[in-house]
């Protein structure tokens, strides 16, 4: 009987441990992109009242696209809104932010041309390269973001909440954003390559890291 209630024990104990691990598991990321988003005017000023748009997978964690508050550009401007991504890696059973980007949503006005605003970045790690396109639609006749990068990867997002991210392991570079309707009509398309007679010898394709609206 003392055998059986020892074994019950550490059971209940082991299932504990497991459900604690999971929550920890589920709930680090987003816990740990408070501590870590600074504005992009200023990189020792840390946002404020963030708020988490969405998450999306990859194969190695998880990305977080969020909205937050920065200061303006002197003491009598008002909050600027920012908007960002972080890329958040599994590690072991805890998670590490390995990159991330952001910007200020009010850096162009709103036109009516506009179709949606988006940013580019890229890892500092050159052993675990990877490129991420994210960004906010601003109409709703754009229902999907195409994307080639330079590893010839092509991938798409439809809008979720506004808001979409796009990742591929081992680009360097988007080489050409597409903006599609719900019957895939192409609405625009623009082309990120640095032209060839700028590009080093020897090099491969490469493109610009850039902020822009379509």
């Amino acid at each position: 009987m003392k055998r059986l209630l020892i074994g019950l024990t550490g059971l209940v104990a082991l299932t504990i441990s497991s459900c604690a691990l999971s929550i920890l598991a589920t709930a680090m990321p987003k816990d740990l992109i408070y501590q870590q988003v600074d504005c992009p005017m200023d990189g020792k000023v840390k946002a404020e009242d963030l708020q988490v748009v969405s998450t999306q997978k990859w194969a190695q964690g998880i990305i977080i696209l969020y909205s937050a508050l920065c200061p303006g550009k002197n003491q009598k401007s008002p909050m600027q809104t920012i908007f960002g991504h972080k890329v958040v890696k599994r590690n072991g059973i805890s998670w590490q932010v390995t990159g991330g980007g952001s910007y200020r949503t009010q850096d162009a006005e709103d036109a009516s041309d506009q179709l949606v605003k988006y940013g580019i970045s890229k890892s500092v790690n050159k052993r675990d390269r990877y490129v991420v396109l994210y960004g906010q639609v601003l109409k709703p006749k754009v229902a999907i973001v195409e994307v080639t990068f330079n590893n010839g990867k092509i991938q798409r997002d439809w809008s979720n909440n506004g808001a979409f991210v796009l990742l591929a392991s081992g680009a360097t570079g988007v080489c050409e954003l597409r903006l599609l309707g719900s019957d895939n009509q192409i609405l625009r398309q623009e082309t990120l390559a640095v032209p060839k007679p700028f590009a080093k010898a020897g090099q491969t394709q490469q493109c610009l890291p850039v902020t822009q609206q379509l």
